[in-house]
């Protein structure tokens, strides 16, 4: 390499907000499973590493152009040449530690469900920090620019790797197939400087980062991207009676159990949905055959295989954390009754704080669920699932025993890629005890219909 003279920089400044909680672990200490990190001022932060390295993974698997040694050139590289040499290159992308004066810390807890007997597994409990969502961190990235390289195409990345963030698409940071992680871009402000003018220069040297526009005048390289097989289900329902997604106050004047709340809204949680997913699309496979069920359900929402010895492998669904609305909480006081002589055990008076919908046909919770290169059979398990959702057989949350968590569905927007790879996209829509279908091309209804159909049906072949 040569001509390493320095001829200019770019500078990106922004707000990163989050849109929904965030974990970025430092570990396990003694006290919780998952603590976030922390800066000196017990602020959270994100590492720069985690933020580029979501970048990088997101530019090499949406870009399919061969972009050659300018990709290397900006993200570096190294690469064992053999058993004494190694190749690198200097990265000319320089992102700094994102960190926030506002971010609030709060405590999640979970715990893991036996699904044959939907009772809580010996020793599942567990419990992590979260950034809450509503946090903003500030961003600031900075491109060297030399001689050798070509500046069109550094710019061009900037641009590609700028618009998934400004759009939401991108999440960072543990559990993003659960909801968590999602931020995205504002306030953005790029500053150039071209060091062949010596205003520049002096600006430069100055940190003069007074003359940014809020864009960047470069073409994406998004527009080349691979196209990725994804079914996705966004499903709207109506709370039939009350849901609790509990979480245990701290304080004694207030209920023994709230519904988990972040930024101050009632949510439903991506970890609780999926897990109620999981599992009831573990059922319907062995309702099918119960050989080789399991297997298929880690393959395709992933296991974590710590505890258990196993490999590990990442979930190809995704369940979005949602607001919960239309709803009110109220407190409600119960008793533990002696199943002996039926009268009411001493010291086992509680109270909870569940969320009652006012009328059931408001639509109270939205389900987002996608699937990334997605088999037939697995579209239609979704589909399965979906169905039991719709018709009030599979509830959400705890207390499902008084029955809290039934869903009554309203409507849902399902798209996938047939075997044309043709994008489809279907409405259905509760008409009555019965359901009707809608597209926006009302002639391919009926071969849409079908299609999903055949997912349904492919299940059958698939646990043959």
């Amino acid at each position: 390499m040569n001509n390493l003279s320095l001829i200019g920089k770019i500078i990106i400044r922004g707000k990163l907000y989050l849109e929904s909680p965030l974990i970025i672990g430092s570990g396990i200490n003694e006290f919780i499973d998952i603590e976030v990190l922390k800066d000196e001022n017990g602020m959270p932060f994100i590492p720069a590493t985690s933020l580029i390295g979501v970048l990088k993974d997101y530019f090499k698997n949406n870009i399919s152009e061969n972009i050659g040694d300018d990709s290397d050139y900006f993200w570096g590289m190294s690469e064992k040449i053999n058993s004494v040499t190694q190749k690198s290159i200097q990265s000319s992308f320089i992102c700094h530690d994102l960190y926030s004066t506002e971010g609030k810390i709060n405590i999640r807890d979970g715990v893991c469900i036996n699904p044959i007997n939907q009772t809580a597994k010996d020793k599942g409990k567990y419990d992590f920090e979260i950034v809450d969502k509503g946090a903003v961190f500030d961003l600031f990235w900075e491109v060297t620019l030399r001689e050798i390289y070509n500046k069109d195409i550094f710019r061009r990345i900037i641009a590609t790797i700028i618009e998934p963030l400004m759009s939401s698409k991108i999440a960072i940071g543990a559990k993003t197939n659960s909801g968590f992680g999602k931020v995205a871009l504002k306030n953005i402000e790029v500053i150039e400087f071209d060091f062949s003018k010596k205003d520049d220069v002096y600006r430069w040297l100055k940190k003069d980062l007074s003359h940014g526009i809020s864009y960047l005048d470069a073409k994406q390289y998004i527009s080349y991207s691979k196209k990725i097989d994804v079914f996705s289900i966004e499903a709207k329902f109506a709370l039939v009676n009350s849901i609790i997604i509990r979480a245990y106050s701290e304080k004694p004047d207030l209920p023994d159990a709230v519904n988990i709340t972040s930024n101050g809204e009632f949510v439903l949680p991506g970890t609780s949905l999926k897990g109620a997913i999981r599992n009831r699309a573990l059922k319907i496979l062995k309702t099918v055959k119960n050989d080789g069920a399991e297997q298929k359900i880690n393959q395709l929402f992933g296991i974590a295989g710590e505890n258990e010895g196993k490999k590990k492998i990442k979930s190809r669904v995704k369940v979005e954390e949602r607001v919960i609305r239309n709803t009110l909480p109220e407190l409600q006081n119960r008793i533990k009754i002696d199943r002996f002589t039926g009268g009411t055990i001493k010291t086992a008076l509680f109270n909870s704080m569940p969320l009652w919908s006012g009328n059931e046909l408001n639509e109270s919770v939205i389900v987002n669920i996608s699937i990334r290169k997605y088999k037939n059979w697995e579209a239609g398990l979704m589909l399965q699932v979906l169905k039991d959702l719709w018709c009030e057989d599979l509830a959400i949350g705890g207390e499902k025993n008084v029955g809290r968590g039934i869903l009554k569905g309203i409507s849902a927007l399902i798209r996938w890629q047939n075997k044309n790879q043709q994008e489809r996209e279907l409405e259905i829509k509760a008409a009555g005890k019965g359901i009707t279908f809608f597209m926006k091309k009302s002639d391919e209804t009926e071969q849409a219909v079908k299609e999903l159909n055949e997912f349904a049906k492919s299940i059958q072949g698939v646990m043959a």
